[in-house]
């Protein structure tokens, strides 16, 4: 605000000194126009040269900071570029050695899926499903076991008076998680024939694989004393075939 109230004084006195040279003679206009030079050289120097001056060198001390860090930085080793996140923070070659190992685990695991396939009865092939079943039962009188019973899982209750066709199996295997026939097999056992007809499953010409069971002990006793007489096992094995 001072700054405002002191060029309009100035203003002020530079309109006065006009019209006085109106007035005066040469002699003196040439005086008076002496002053007012110096008047306007005083306002130049007063005021706008220090704040001209002032941001001129602050434009020059920022650009002076600027080298400075322009050369700081020239002198520091560059730091190599960081690995892409897509990368898994892996390099280039590191990513694509991987990546050839999965599909290599990949193509081992297909072939190992249709090698097991490969192993089932066919769904269509009622011969060898029953080839399976005459297997199951032998193994498990080979072993003393009783078998009292060997059934296909149908999808419906009454499908189970009916005799297996193959789309019979085909909708029981899309009904249950394991996309395979079912076979229920119920039969008495002893312990160790119970072991050896497990351990023999894996000679059986198909796939035969439990994927539940229920044995529970049972005991015959003397109808006057109580004391046991004889216990075997309970056994109910279902089959994914």
């Amino acid at each position: 605000m001072q700054e405002n109230q002191t060029r309009k004084t100035l203003r002020l006195r530079l309109r006065h000194l006009r019209a006085t040279l109106r007035r005066l003679s040469d002699k003196d206009k040439n005086t008076y126009a002496a002053v007012a030079a110096a008047l306007c050289l005083a306002l130049y120097f007063g005021l706008i040269w220090p704040r001209g001056h002032t941001r001129l060198s602050q434009l020059a001390y920022e650009l002076e900071k600027q080298a400075t860090r322009d050369k700081l930085a020239a002198k520091q080793p560059a730091r190599p570029p960081a690995p892409l996140p897509s990368l898994g923070g892996k390099n280039l070659v590191e990513a694509r050695r991987e990546l050839s190992e999965l599909h290599r685990q990949v193509d081992e695991t297909r072939n190992e899926v249709a090698r097991l396939n490969g192993s089932f009865v066919p769904l269509d092939d009622s011969l060898a499903m029953n080839a399976l079943k005459t297997g199951l039962t032998s193994l498990a009188e080979a072993g003393d076991m009783e078998v009292l019973a060997l059934e296909h899982v149908y999808l419906r209750n009454e499908d189970k008076e009916r005799a297996p066709t193959s789309q019979m199996v085909h909708e029981a295997a899309q009904g249950n998680p394991f996309k395979r026939p079912l076979i229920v097999m119920r039969a008495r056992a002893s312990y160790h024939g119970l072991m050896q007809f497990l351990d023999g499953l894996s000679r059986l010409p198909y796939v035969a694989a439990p994927v539940s069971s229920d044995i529970s002990v049972q005991v015959e006793r003397h109808p006057e004393t109580r004391a046991p007489v004889r216990q075997w096992l309970d056994v109910q094995i279902r089959f994914a075939v």
